[in-house]
């Protein structure tokens, strides 16, 4: 029976009316555990955003999208200050490849710039996980309806060129069976959103999604809609909202895949781990003859191995060349050149039967992310948030932005109580994983890490 793979990844963004409401960054989220109850929403209550509506069309970009939901907005009036454009997102087919290459890397330049703000956030030598491809898609998201310096600084946070109207059509191409992403937006019954932001995040997110007047009700709504698309990891995010939630943005990335080669549990043995100034004994899954594409990176000094997943992902593993160098040295090194050459040499280095040593782990991992977002050089959340795409209500501000994800990494099987000894000729290539490394879950159709992460202890 082959392994499986269970990412998951959630990102909150909750922008209410009125003064920011502070937030410390060593704190983590609310609870989110899978093993809370799901709340049901109260089946006396309608919603109204929910009722299908019936041959029903919305005008965008000189063609006629159909809309599946026709719930009743707040219209916007027109002001007197600078006018802000509409959603641009017209692009033509003829535009797509070219625009999805664009995308491909300025993601793996983001999920760089991010690895290393997370790691600053992060107390030195624990274990880490995020998905770049998760806090991506609803930044991209937001940036529809951002404006002015918003919409700048946005672009230059997420690597994409200026004014890339093709960003969000390239992005929705970017489907996997072996993963989902879903972003959506839901707001107050009081904000009124732009007609064009409407049209155009519909057509593209399957959003925006309208709250009513109750809070319980909302709560309820919004629970449901992270237990549907976590695959009911997560039960229960919310347990209240505030009074002046204006807006709350979501995404949420479930991955599920197993290993093309199986690793067998009469293999898993506890082998030493070598930590900073310790050795510890970790549950180890072992194989002879296991295929890995591998080699020695001299710019990293690191070991550089890819493991074959199924729905064409796989697992990318950094570990220092020997016990002398470190972890941090990787990191250090690290960057968005030396990410894509090592990334274009691994696409070219062939699978071959190699003796690996892997430890078992599991991460979990809470973040506020207007932390990491001001590591990033990006203040606009906290400080001068520009959304004038979507409203014309100028006193929005981000009170809260958390990002949720975990990964268990395992092999599956009939355990038995005997482990079987392993005999290793001179000439059998080794790929050990016996100290802190970093990995990340590629997805090889679209070029794109969905997860990234280090271990640190594979037992914490």
């Amino acid at each position: 029976m082959a392994s499986r793979l269970t990412p998951l990844t959630l990102l909150l963004l909750l922008l209410l009316a009125g003064k920011e409401i502070p937030t410390d960054p060593e704190s983590p989220p609310g609870e989110s555990e899978g093993d809370i109850l799901e709340k049901e929403i109260p089946k006396n209550q309608s919603i109204q955003h929910t009722t299908p509506a019936t041959n029903s069309t919305i005008p965008f970009a000189n063609s006629t999208l159909q809309s599946t939901t026709q719930p009743s907005y707040p219209t916007t009036q027109p002001t007197t200050g600078p006018l802000c454009p509409a959603p641009d997102t017209y692009c033509p087919e003829l535009e797509t490849p070219s625009a999805e290459t664009i995308l491909e890397e300025a993601l793996m330049d983001f999920s760089v710039k991010l690895y290393h703000s997370f790691s600053s956030v992060k107390k030195a030598e624990t274990n880490m996980i995020f998905s770049p491809f998760s806090i991506a898609s609803l930044l991209t998201q937001v940036l529809l309806g951002a404006g002015n310096t918003t919409k700048q600084n946005l672009e230059t946070v997420l690597s994409y060129p200026s004014d890339f109207a093709c960003v969000h059509q390239a992005l929705k191409a970017f489907t996997s069976k072996g993963f989902t992403s879903v972003s959506q937006i839901f707001h107050s019954p009081d904000l009124a959103i732009r007609d064009a932001f409407i049209n155009a995040s519909r057509n593209l997110y399957d959003s925006p999604r309208l709250l009513g007047n109750d809070s319980d009700v909302n709560v309820d709504l919004i629970n449901s809609w992270v237990a549907k698309n976590t695959n009911h990891k997560i039960e229960y995010l919310l347990d209240s909202l505030p009074s002046d939630t204006r807006l709350v943005l979501l995404n949420a990335i479930y991955l599920s895949a197993k290993w093309k080669t199986a690793f067998a549990r009469t293999k898993t043995r506890k082998e030493p781990f070598h930590l900073k100034s310790s050795v510890i004994k970790v549950p180890m899954m072992t194989s002879k003859k296991y295929p890995v594409a591998h080699f020695t990176d001299p710019t990293l000094k690191a070991k550089v191995g890819q493991l074959q997943l199924t729905h064409n992902l796989s697992m990318v593993i950094l570990v220092p060349q020997n016990i002398k160098h470190s972890l941090e040295d990787i990191e250090q090194a690290l960057n968005p050149t030396v990410f894509k050459a090592f990334m274009k040499k691994l696409e070219m280095t062939k699978f071959q039967p190699t003796l690996l040593m892997m430890p078992r782990f599991k991460l979990k991992n809470n973040q506020d992310m207007l932390a990491v977002m001001e590591n990033l050089d990006f203040y606009d959340f906290s400080y001068d948030l520009n959304l004038c795409g979507l409203t014309e209500d100028p006193d929005l501000q981000v009170s809260a932005m958390q990002h949720q994800s975990m990964l268990e990494l395992t092999e599956s099987g009939v355990e038995a109580a005997a482990a079987s000894a392993v005999s290793v000729a001179r000439n059998l290539l080794l790929f050990e994983v016996q100290q802190p490394f970093l990995f990340l879950l590629w997805d090889q159709q679209h070029r794109v890490p969905v997860f990234m992460g280090r271990v640190y202890d594979p037992t914490a």
